[in-house]
């Protein structure tokens, strides 16, 4: 992801600010109250807003209000970026109760707002959609700010808090460790059977003495209790009976409804929202008239005007400027040439001319290949000589067996082969011969060739060295160091008597431009006046305010109407040969349940019978039940009380072990999560961290150790100890923060994300931010760095390191 354009429509002190970013290193530059910590909430505001997170109501941050523009000027920004090769741009009016944002995809012109998922948010975050996480993880991880001005102790114990906090919850602000302990508080205060004093032991206490007393009545009671139980379990299934009888008689009149309820539901519901739209419609149907061609055109002319009243301002300062200038050297003009300055010149360049000329004929020498060709033409010699060896003894042997065939005709067939290998072997070596010849002709035109051309080098060289001597002697000099400091004095010289006129020129020059630049500004600015006065009374608007949301109205107006054409379509696609009057005739006063859709009506009419059936019985039942138990209850009503009691008790002390067990569960799984978080990223981070302590502290320190406590310790490369966090310099505290943080970030943030620095270095002395400069260089070939700083050393160090960055300072 690349961040693009800020534009800062109206954000805190800024209004109509726009600032390009680019890959690679972004500088933003900037005093004390330059409005750096601004622009960094601007990009966060964007794509997250400024509601607190995690709280069911729409509750604003304190940075919402913070910077809200100071003139009431609208309170908006529009912020473009590049992600995954297309060109994104969000819209945002930050104006409470009235915020509004808009995603479009630039590459289709195409608004997608609709289309982003932002997860369980109440207001559009872009964020959550483009990252993958939420304002929370955003701020601690792509984010990262300077721990702050503490004191080495204190500092070195904040590094580990946070890295701690980071480690269990992905956020440096929320303490795992402070939930568990609340969690565990919670649960000692309900406390066990094993705390007498604590509500879930004294509730058991009190359960005991109940049944005690419940088992002593019970004893002489046994009849009673089986009465009362019996009771119970009729009563129960008489009312189970009774409300299965009611729910089946419900479920059959609303079966009998449902299909044309279902219709006339969603004819209503289309119907509503065609009235809706009409009414709508009829509202903004004054705003047709306006144009988005002309708001384009206003938009335009706006900042034209904007731009040629500060141009025209620039130009009169640069005006008086040229004019003070001007003033100071006409009393320093003189004329005057350097006489001898063309003909030094001249000579001096075809010295070096002829310098060139004979080194590269030096460098071109083909000593080396003559040599080798030497080399071949001897070796090809006396391969010829041993090929014409051989050719003279094939040829003796050849006449010999023919002499043989003559005497000895016995053996004829023998010499005859012989004859015929002597031949073809006289043969082989007279083509061998040949080529040889051949090859060593053409060598040898090779050799004279280059003898011819070392020859010709050392006749150029001579007549290069000789001319160089003339030149010397015509100045009476000795070297082509001494030629050089003549021709660098006289040119010195020259320059110096023509420099003061060249610039008196080119200030009269610059006055006349500038002052036909300011003419002629003041001209275009009063022909846009006119026409942007003339488009606002066209479009009925007195600015461009009014002419924005009269434009936002005529948007909406054309929406609702196609909106509403696709409703009539629907309604009549949905009654068919029906009407709404006919509907609401059959359907009036009947309660609709559309879970009713998937019911058997002679399935649902067995049911009822049945049910009716053993309501009949249970109620029998019952009242044999409840004439022996009005006889036995005037004995026991102590009993009644005793059970109503036990009861109570029983779901308090229900509730405790509840409440009890989800706090344990939710304590244990805090702790687990936790440490699969850690144990997660703890090695990788071990070893991240070591390779970039290393980098940016120059070798010093290059082992760092995170233990299951998430301990710090660093490996002294020297004496192989291991020094605690809280030993360090408040420097390298820093240092080794950043390394944890962004180590962190590596191991849970995709690589193409931005990283954002806040006046993270201000503790860095110079050796440590230059290591520090330099791995973010390294860093911003793969990640887009933005770094906001209230010094300058980060950009001397750039230019030194001789970096292509984007520098903006804050005026």
């Amino acid at each position: 992801m690349i961040l693009k354009d800020l534009n800062l429509i109206g954000f805190g002190k800024f209004k109509n600010k726009n600032i390009q970013l680019k890959e690679g290193i972004n500088l933003i530059y900037g005093e004390n109250e330059a409005g750096k910590s601004t622009i960094h909430s601007f990009i966060h505001g964007m794509f997250y807003g400024f509601l607190r997170p995690n709280v069911r109501s729409a509750l604003y941050t304190e940075e919402h209000e913070k910077y809200n523009p100071w003139d009431g000027s609208r309170y908006a920004g529009v912020l473009s970026f590049k992600y995954k090769d297309r060109i994104y741009r969000i819209e945002r009016d930050f104006t409470k109760g009235q915020e509004r944002t808009k995603v479009f995809d630039e590459n289709r012109g195409e608004d997608i707002t609709n289309s982003i998922d932002n997860g369980p948010a109440r207001v559009l975050q872009p964020g959550i959609h483009f990252f993958g996480f939420n304002t929370r993880i955003f701020s601690n991880t792509i984010s990262i700010k300077q721990l702050g001005s503490k004191t080495e102790d204190r500092l070195g114990q904040e590094v580990i808090e946070k890295l701690i906090n980071v480690s269990q919850s992905l956020d440096d602000d929320i303490s795992i460790d402070k939930a568990i302990l609340e969690l565990r508080d919670r649960m000692a205060e309900i406390g066990t059977e094993r705390a007498p004093t604590k509500p879930y032991a004294r509730n058991l206490k009190s359960i005991e003495r109940l049944q005690e007393e419940r088992e002593k009545i019970l004893l002489e009671k046994d009849d009673y209790e089986s009465y009362l139980e019996e009771k119970d379990r009729l009563n129960y299934e008489l009312k189970k009976e009774e409300n299965n009888l009611q729910y089946l008689r419900d479920n059959l009149r609303k079966l009998e409804i449902y299909e044309k309820a279902k219709k006339f539901e969603e004819a209503r519901i289309i119907q509503g929202d065609i009235e809706g739209l009409e009414k709508k419609i009829e509202e903004l149907s004054i705003y047709d008239h306006v144009s988005m061609e002309d708001y384009k055109e206003a938009i335009n002319l706006t900042n034209s005007i904007e731009y040629m009243e500060k141009d025209i301002g620039e130009s009169q300062i640069k005006l008086k400027e040229t004019e003070g200038k001007l003033e100071s050297l006409e009393d320093d003009v003189r004329d005057g040439e350097s006489q001898d300055l063309d003909q030094i010149t001249k000579d001096y360049n075809l010295y070096e001319e002829l310098e060139e000329e004979r080194n590269t004929i030096l460098y071109n020498k083909g000593d080396n290949r003559l040599e080798f060709l030497k080399r071949d033409y001897n070796d090809n010699t006396k391969d010829m000589s041993r090929f014409k060896t051989i050719q003279v003894i094939c040829l003796i042997l050849s006449l010999v067996s023919l002499g043989i065939m003559a005497l000895v005709p016995s053996i004829r067939f023998y010499v005859l082969i012989l004859n015929i290998v002597s031949l073809l072997g006289y043969q082989y070596n007279k083509l061998k011969l040949k080529k040889l010849k051949d090859m060593v002709n053409n060598i040898n035109e090779q050799i004279l060739e280059l003898e011819n051309k070392e020859r010709e080098r050392k006749e150029r060289i001579e007549e290069i060295e000789l001319i160089q001597t003339n030149l010397l002697e015509k100045y009476k000099l000795k070297s082509k160091l001494e030629l050089k400091r003549l021709y660098d004095r006289v040119q010195l010289e020259y320059i110096s008597r023509e420099e003061n006129i060249l610039l008196y020129n080119e200030h009269i020059s610059t006055k006349k431009s500038l002052l036909d630049k300011i003419d002629q500004l003041k001209i275009d600015m009063e022909n846009s006046i006119n026409q942007l006065q003339k488009i606002l009374e066209k479009n009925k608007a007195d600015n461009l305010e009014e002419f924005s949301k009269a434009l936002e109205k005529k948007s909406l107006y054309e929406k609702h109407i196609k909106e509403l054409e696709s409703k009539k379509e629907l309604l009549n696609k949905t009654l068919g040969q029906t009407t709404m009057e006919e509907l609401v005739l059959e359907l009036r006063d009947e309660v609709i349940d559309r879970n009713v859709g998937v019911l058997d009506k002679n399935q649902l009419k067995y049911e009822i019978d049945r049910s009716n059936e053993r309501i009949s019985d249970y109620r029998v039942a019952l009242r044999g039940v409840e004439e022996n138990i009005k006889i036995l209850g005037k004995k026991i009503s102590r009993l009644v009380e005793i059970e109503e009691e036990l009861e109570r008790k029983r779901q308090y002390k229900e509730e405790l072990e509840n409440e009890y067990k989800a706090l344990e569960l939710a304590a244990n799984t805090i702790e687990t999560i936790s440490k699969d978080i850690h144990d997660e990223f703890a090695p990788d981070i071990n070893n991240k961290v070591g390779k970039l302590i290393e980098k940016i502290t120059n070798g010093k320190y290059n082992k760092i150790r995170v233990d299951e406590s998430l301990n710090i310790t660093i490996e002294n490369p020297f004496t192989k100890e291991l020094i605690r966090i809280s030993d360090l310099s408040g420097g390298t505290i820093d240092q080794l923060y950043f390394s944890l943080r962004f180590s962190l970030i590596n191991s849970m943030v995709e690589n193409n994300f931005p990283l954002i620095l806040d006046d993270c270095f201000i503790q860095y002395d110079d050796n440590r931010l230059r290591n520090v400069m330099e791995f973010l260089v390294d860093l911003s070939h793969d990640r887009q760095v933005i770094l906001f700083t209230c010094h300058k050393r980060e950009k001397e160090i750039l230019e030194e390191l001789n970096v292509d960055f984007n520098f903006i300072p804050l005026m």
